[in-house]
């Protein structure tokens, strides 16, 4: 099995992350990935990612811990498609790792999972 399709939101996700890359690198992987039978692949939004998240239970210190049916489980940041408004130099990643939101410049390398739907 190669991508995952998630019961709640209907996306279909690459099951093995690449690695990391550049945000622009990742946008030209997602668009040029070919899976499961499909070529339509993009970097997922902030919101997307977001969803990966069970916002109904925390960790001891608060931060949402990633939705139980979630089958990949590492702990890396992902970069989401999303450029950050107030400096588009930047652009929105997910630390699974605690479940932050921060924004970094789009050279900085983080992982890559894409999403399709």
């Amino acid at each position: 099995m190669t991508v995952w399709q998630d019961p709640q939101t209907g996306l279909e996700w690459q099951l093995v992350s690449p690695g990391e890359m550049e945000w622009h690198q990742a946008l030209e992987y997602a668009r040029t990935l070919e899976l499961g039978g499909n070529s339509d692949w993009r970097l997922p939004s902030l919101a997307e990612l977001e969803s990966l998240l069970d916002r109904t239970r925390g960790r001891s210190d608060g931060r949402p811990l990633m939705r139980d049916d979630v089958p990949f489980r590492d702990r890396r940041s992902y970069w989401s498609s999303t450029t950050f408004e107030e400096n588009t130099q930047c652009a929105w990643i997910v630390m699974f790792d605690g479940a932050y939101l921060l924004s970094y410049p789009k050279q900085n390398s983080y992982a890559v999972r894409c999403v399709r739907g």
